[in-house]
């Protein structure tokens, strides 16, 4: 999902929120008034109505007038200050109602609305943390003023009151924020993989379609070059950009390839020896050095050997292409938990923290050369074998990828 339709969708969410907010804001407070002042005082014979010192009708005035802002704020796609507005004009409001009923008067400050409840507990269905802790702090901050303001204990269990239902609002939003992201995470997963495999459906085709055309062209190529016997160098440049454009090729298949594999139990330090022992003679013409941490006594490890190498062969490959001055690359090798960890550290340009969750798209490349489907063929080999695989960003002195690999009959 773009960023342009996210923020869409969000604004949607937020105006039906809104709409539900104020229908209910409305019918608590002005239900609890109407309750509160005449229902109630009927049944035990005092008088009805609201303080004559106070507000009385003019604070649902002042609430009603609130409609055509909100209205407005709506239609100029800003609803998200809305929620806001309501709170501080209540408080403002109930503010300066319980001033002008008790202050210079002898009457104990006894006050409160049931609406002070309905935002408590409102809060989390905007699941946004600021408005949930600017509720329930100022909230709390209205009756500690009272307290002081009137010389008052009966602002005690108000206090108590709006410190259980913000426990009770805070599970309920910690809820919320989880299922939120856990849907999302799902939904971004899902389309991710649906992407990938229209993409490897496509690529599959396509490569098939020029593999034998290619293998032709580079075959009569070289024919040409024999036949020719030019010394120019243009025969090679072809031959060179034949074989970059084979190599595409060849990525393209193994991503569109069906998911079958030929697993077996091998050595996961021979895998690596057999790969360093490739890429060692390119990392040593740029003055690279290749170590390796290998711990004692690893368990055999059941996987398609040929796949396995060729994830090693595009992380080392990488990391000796990320270091044009040289430097040292260490390949460590650990086993915890049943797992075998696998890390590749290098000393090169390192990857800007913008891109690294881009790597792994179809033809995201953060080389100028590159063909972006390395690390996409890369994931999806680990994940094949039910690993993970996890880049950790050290700008200042290159990239450590970390390679989480299950050692399970069922991988």
């Amino acid at each position: 999902m773009g960023e342009g339709s996210r923020e869409e969708s969000l604004k949607i969410e937020e105006i039906k929120a809104i709409k539900l907010f104020i229908f209910l804001f409305y019918i608590v407070f002005v239900g609890f008034d109407i309750i509160y002042y005449y229902i109630y005082p009927s049944f035990f014979y005092v008088e009805r109505g609201l303080p004559s010192e106070g507000l009385g009708f003019y604070m649902h005035i002042i609430f009603i007038l609130l409609v055509p802002v909100t209205i407005y704020l709506i239609k100029n796609g800003d609803p998200y200050l809305i929620k806001y507005i309501y709170l501080f004009s209540y408080l403002i409001i109930d503010l300066i109602n319980n001033i002008l009923i008790y202050s210079g008067t002898d009457k104990v400050y006894s006050s409160g609305n049931i609406v002070e409840i309905f935002l408590l507990l409102f809060a989390p269905i905007f699941v946004n943390k600021c408005y949930f802790w600017v509720v329930s702090i100022s909230m709390t901050l209205k009756y500690v003023f009272f307290g002081l303001l009137f010389q008052s204990m009966n602002v005690v269990v108000p206090i108590v009151l709006i410190v259980f239902f913000s426990l009770f609002g805070y599970i309920l939003l910690s809820r919320f924020i989880s299922y939120v992201n856990g849907m999302v995470s799902i939904y971004e997963e899902s389309k991710q993989k649906e992407k990938l495999a229209v993409f490897g459906q496509m690529a599959a085709s396509i490569a098939h379609e020029i593999k034998n055309p290619l293998s032709a062209l580079r075959g009569f190529t070289q024919l040409q070059q024999e036949k020719d016997g030019s010394k120019e160098n243009y025969y090679p440049i072809m031959l060179n950009e034949i074989d970059r454009i084979n190599l595409i090729v060849s990525d393209l298949l193994l991503i569109g390839k069906p998911n079958i594999t030929t697993k077996k139990r091998t050595s996961i330090k021979g895998i690596i020896d057999y790969v360093v022992s490739i890429i060692e003679h390119q990392a040593s013409r740029m003055s690279i050095e290749i170590q390796m941490d290998i711990e004692d006594n690893l368990p055999g490890f059941y996987c398609d050997e040929n796949q396995i190498k060729q994830v090693f062969i595009n992380l080392l490959k990488n990391s000796v292409e990320s270091m044009q001055n040289g430097g040292r690359i260490l390949v460590t090798t650990r086993f915890r938990d049943d797992k075998f960890f696998i890390t590749v550290k290098d000393e090169g340009e390192g990857i800007p923290q913008d891109m690294i969750d881009r790597l792994g798209e179809p033809f995201f490349t953060t080389k100028r050369n590159g063909t972006g489907l390395g690390i996409m063929v890369t994931k999806k080999i680990i994940e094949e074998h039910g690993g993970k695989f996890v880049i950790k960003q050290t700008s200042k002195e290159g990239t450590i990828i970390e390679v989480v690999l299950p050692n399970s009959n069922n991988s």
